[in-house]
């Protein structure tokens, strides 16, 4: 009689415990099926999305609403440049005293360079000493 009441009461736990499993699944699959199909629909909308960015970017659009809205043109020939006539800029030497990183030098023209003698460069040195005084120093090269 124990056996059979100990048998019944373990089936009836198992029984509850594996129902409550299954719906459990369940609720987790009809949630999977929910995600899935939002998934479905925000993938529809980004190819809208993208296919509405492409049809507003066409680059014949682009240049109309240009000239229309912001009243812009086409550079002209005469605007543009060989890359020649842009200066060479040199690299300043870190060991050099006279280097500051914040200078650009440019180079001359080739045909200045064999035109005229390369002058020489002063520049001024500031430097500090121990009590914050400034003294300042000509330096020629």
């Amino acid at each position: 009689m124990r056996m059979i009441l100990l048998c019944t009461v373990l089936t009836a736990i198992l029984g509850t415990t594996l129902y409550q499993v299954k719906i459990g699944i369940d609720a987790r699959e009809s949630e999977l099926l929910t995600l899935e199909h939002e998934i479905r629909a925000t993938e529809r909308e980004i190819a809208v999305l993208e296919a509405e960015w492409a049809f507003l970017s066409r680059p014949e659009r682009v240049l109309e609403l240009s000239d229309r809205l912001l009243d812009m043109k086409p550079i002209g020939q005469d605007r543009i440049l060989p890359i020649d006539a842009i200066p060479m800029r040199i690299l300043p030497d870190f060991e050099d005293q006279l280097a500051d990183v914040g200078v650009i030098t440019l180079l001359p023209a080739e045909d200045e360079i064999d035109a005229s003698p390369v002058p020489s460069v002063s520049a001024t040195r500031i430097s500090a000493t121990g009590d914050l005084r400034m003294i300042r120093e000509d330096v020629t090269r």
